[in-house]
């Protein structure tokens, strides 16, 4: 899936949607506080790179041990 980064207006928080959203006119619903706008409205909307990856803003990237692997399926 691609995304791209918005900052809702209201609440400042960062969270990602499909790219196909992208070019749409119609508004965005912010996760955090419920507030909808349209992507115009964002104080930053970041598309593209490896940066709009939720696992590539984890500091320090992704290691084995942030994977879930229920008891049952480990070693084997």
């Amino acid at each position: 899936m691609d995304i791209f980064d918005v900052t809702c207006p209201k609440c400042k928080k960062v969270y990602y949607c499909d790219l196909l959203l992208f070019d749409l006119e119609l508004k965005l619903h912010c996760p955090y506080c419920g507030h909808y706008f349209y992507r115009k409205e964002s104080p930053r909307v970041y598309v593209g790179g490896a940066g709009t990856s939720a696992v590539a803003q984890i500091k320090g990237g992704l290691r084995p041990e942030m994977i879930y692997e229920p008891e049952g399926e480990k070693n084997g």
